[in-house]
Parts: C-alpha cells; structure tokens; sequence
C-alpha cells in the first residue's frame, strides 16, 4: 500500500524542521522528491501528445532514437519502462539526458519551450544544473546565466553563432572538446572587436589596444584581465594553434572562459552601441 504523507517545501513539518526538505544541491545524484516531479512533467507531456494525437509519434522517438532500439522491442505499455527508469533504475545523468532529449522533441512539434519549467523544478529542489539554450548545463549562477543567454541573443550574428558552439563543445554529451570551447569563447570577443574597428582579422591581444586608440574606454583592471586571458589562450598549447586542439584543457578552464567571455561580449557592445 501507498504510504502518503505532505511533502510540502516551506510547508510546517519543513520549516519547523520535523522532516526538513533537502536543501543541498543535487549534482550527483536525484532524489525521490525531484523524480517524482519529474515524472509529473512527463506525464503532462504525454496527455499534450494524446490531445494532439502523437502519443505514437512521441513514442516512436523516444524508443527508437533515444533509447536505439528496434520496432519489435518496444513495449505493449510504452509508458512503464520510462517511468520505472526516471524513478529507480536510471543515474542522474541518465534522466537528464531524457530531458533534454523530450525538450528538444517538443520544441519541435509543440512550439512550445519547457527548459523554464525544468528550470523551476530545478531551482525548486536544488538541482544543480540549468537549462541554457536547450542544453542542461552546471551553471546555476542566475548572473552567469543571464551572461551567456545574452551573449547568444545579440544583433551580431558571428558573435551569437561562436558562443554557441563555445556552449555545444562544452557540454556535449559524446565528446566534449573543452579547447575549442575556449577558442570560440575567445573568436566571440575577436569578432566583436573587428565589428567596432571596420576589421576582418584582428585577434584580441591587437583588437584591445586598437580600441583604446578609437575612443574606446575600456577599464585598465577590465582590459588587463582579457589581456592575460588572451596571454593564457596563446601559451595553452594548441588553443590558438592546430584547430584549437589541446587535450590538458579542463571543463572548469572552458566554463570559465565561455562566462568570462559573454559577459566580456555584452560589455562590448553595450559600449559600442552608446558610441
């Protein structure tokens, strides 16, 4: 028998302390709570794709592109399987996976975005990643959020177009390439500084004391940080050289620049749109 009890977040038993709700972050692993609500989300997805009448189309999907298996293998009951994994036998990073994979499906045939309700849930019950441009990422800093969703949303194309490969290179799930998440994070501000200088080819470390010499004021401590990143990107070997392949270049070095460098990208063209 169903053993229920009110599991309510703020409610009395939590804020008194009695049975206090989690409030460490989840990185490694997702509790009963937050799979349950999981599972909600995915349950009203479903009834979306039975109003619709796709539940099939959906089904399909998820069984032959998600989870590579074949026709005859997919279950009388589709539901089941995905429930019994989402609550007991899937990691963490199985069930996000998931996730992001439905996303991505329902954006397509609903039109309709759900990393927002994801976000919610996430922030809700301390889970320690983050919808960002369809990809589930481990910055949950609402500022470093708001950086890089700004940085892939400006008028300039060629700056949109290397923050998103910066983003996709550093969170692919098969094979991450962390160097040349870094040299796109770096291209995104080269291609920022050649727009304000009427330049094709000017690389940072040139780019930086060319606008100072246009009437661009950029502050020295603000100037001389991207001057020594720049100075680390060339020193790296391999990140400004041979495709940006460098294999000692770390995630926490990648992550570092793609934020560094959008917020870097919209100080950029908020000066210049001033001007």
């Amino acid at each position: 028998m169903l053993s229920l009890k009110p599991r309510v977040r703020g409610g009395f038993s939590d804020r008194t302390k009695k049975e206090p709700i989690n409030t460490i972050i989840q990185k490694d692993a997702l509790d009963e709570r937050t799979r349950n609500k999981i599972i909600n989300i995915f349950d009203v997805i479903i009834y979306n794709c039975d109003r619709r009448y796709i539940t099939n189309e959906f089904y399909d999907y998820i069984y032959k592109t998600v989870f590579c298996v074949t026709q005859d293998e997919i279950p009388y009951n589709e539901r089941q399987p995905i429930i019994d994994g989402i609550k007991n036998n899937w990691k963490y990073y199985d069930v996000l996976s998931f996730i992001e994979e439905v996303v991505i499906w329902c954006n397509k045939k609903f039109y309709e975005d759900l990393t927002e309700t994801f976000n919610d849930l996430f922030k809700e019950e301390c889970v320690g990643y983050r919808f960002i441009d369809n990809k589930i990422t481990d910055i949950i800093n609402n500022e470093e959020i708001k950086e890089i969703e700004e940085a892939l949303d400006t008028k300039y194309s060629a700056c949109n177009e290397s923050i998103n490969k910066a983003l996709n290179l550093l969170y692919n799930r098969e094979k991450p390439d962390y160097s040349n998440s870094v040299k796109e994070s770096i291209s995104a501000i080269e291609s920022m500084c050649n727009i304000i200088l009427g330049t094709k080819n000017a690389t940072l470390g040139e780019a930086l004391k060319k606008l100072e010499k246009n009437g661009f004021e950029i502050h020295s401590a603000m100037k001389n940080a991207f001057v020594s990143l720049y100075g680390y990107t060339s020193d790296k070997s391999g990140i400004r050289h041979n495709n940006g392949v460098d294999e000692n270049t770390t995630f926490e070095e990648a992550k570092y620049m793609l934020v560094s460098c959008s917020a870097f990208l919209n100080y950029l063209i908020q000066i210049y749109e001033k001007k």
